[in-house]
């Protein structure tokens, strides 16, 4: 279990929050982004118990990165709940990106033909 009583009361009832709703905590550690003097925990999945946003005792900032895509923090940015990344959007499928320009392609060529010739 990790041990969140060190964070202040606002951070702590989100974490627990989380927690109560099926979230579960991944990583823990006192390295960035907090400095050594406070901590972060990381959660398997993004917030769905308050909004994402700057409230009462919470800051939020929403970061799209590969390591994380939003924090929660004390106003000192002592203490962080951590959202994992977004997982990446899925490969562009070339053969229908071909597909479509050719299809687009021959449109116009005939669009073409037509008020050249007819």
């Amino acid at each position: 279990m990790h041990d969140i009583t060190v964070f202040p009361a606002a951070l702590r009832e989100l974490i627990e929050a989380e927690l109560n709703a099926g979230n579960t905590i991944v990583q823990r550690s006192n390295t960035f982004p907090a400095p050594p003097a406070g901590a972060w925990v990381m959660l398997e999945k993004p917030v769905t118990t308050r909004p994402r946003q700057t409230a009462e005792g919470v800051k939020f900032f929403e970061r799209q990165s590969s390591t994380q895509s939003g924090e929660f923090f004390d106003a000192d940015r002592f203490f962080f709940v951590l959202e994992p990344p977004i997982p990446p959007p899925p490969e562009a499928d070339m053969d229908a990106i071909r597909a479509e320009l050719k299809a687009r392609e021959r449109a116009s060529d005939e669009a073409s033909y037509d008020r050249t010739y007819r």
